[in-house]
């Protein structure tokens, strides 16, 4: 366990210092976050009764979909995962180490956003704050599960940028993020039940601010727990038959 925090900890201090990380992580989503947020707030001052909530949606899975997997990816491109396989390393573990590092740098970022749209664009306070928290949580199991997925399926730095701008843009796009779904016709509609934002944004309007929702919040985070567990189951499978194929 002491070996485990200990890897965690430098792989916290490892991200920060990382541009494509910092990049991905942190100033892409703020400076779209103080910029949009801004445009959303003075053209259409409903959007303030939920800001932090999409902007969030916005943030993690934009960090967990584009930041996330390329460093996975690269560790099994340079030889990192299979040197760590060969003195014992269980490569679960090291997922894991990477997974929570992108929890938390991500779980900063969505908080920093929680905080400042309220202050920053007068944005509304959620009725159930706890509640705000436990959809947040799900938002980034959810999102840092297909991170995982695509970081074990891609086989080089390109596949991997082409598979998450297949997931990100549709889940900015197709979810509620920049415009009511209603304005989507259906089968888009139905196309956006894919992925997790769209559910975890339902379960912020409905059980975070009380707001009208067209889905049931609850079934909504179900749905997003049950896509992130799956995914989730995926990878670990998948990271197992690669590294079974890499050791013959």
């Amino acid at each position: 366990m002491n070996a485990f925090l200990a890897y965690l900890s430098l792989q916290l201090k490892l991200d920060v210092r990382d541009r494509g990380t910092l990049l991905n992580f942190y100033l892409v989503p703020l400076l779209f976050f103080f910029v949009v947020g801004a445009v959303f707030a003075s053209v259409n001052p409903l959007t303030k009764t939920t800001l932090a909530a999409s902007m969030s949606v916005f943030a993690v899975t934009m960090g967990a979909v584009m930041g996330f997997p390329p460093p996975l990816v690269k560790l099994r491109e340079t030889g990192t995962m299979r040197a760590f396989a060969v003195n014992g390393i269980p490569g679960p573990a090291v997922l894991a180490v990477h997974a929570l590092s992108a929890f938390v740098h991500l779980l900063v970022v969505a908080t920093v956003i929680g905080v400042a749209a309220p202050l920053v664009y007068h944005a509304s306070v959620p009725n159930n704050p706890s509640r705000y928290a436990v959809v947040l949580v799900v938002l980034l199991f959810a999102s840092i599960s297909i991170g995982l997925a695509i970081g074990v399926t891609a086989r080089s730095q390109t596949f991997t940028a082409m598979f998450s701008m297949l997931v990100f843009l549709p889940s900015l796009l197709l979810s509620g993020v920049m415009f009511p779904t209603s304005m989507l016709p259906k089968i888009l509609q139905w196309v956006g039940y894919i992925f997790p934002a769209t559910y975890v944004l339902q379960s912020f309007y409905g059980w975070a601010y009380h707001a009208p929702t067209h889905m049931n919040p609850g079934v909504s985070l179900l749905a997003a727990t049950i896509i992130g567990m799956a995914l989730l189951t995926y990878a670990l499978w998948k990271y197992g038959r690669n590294n079974k194929m890499e050791l013959r």
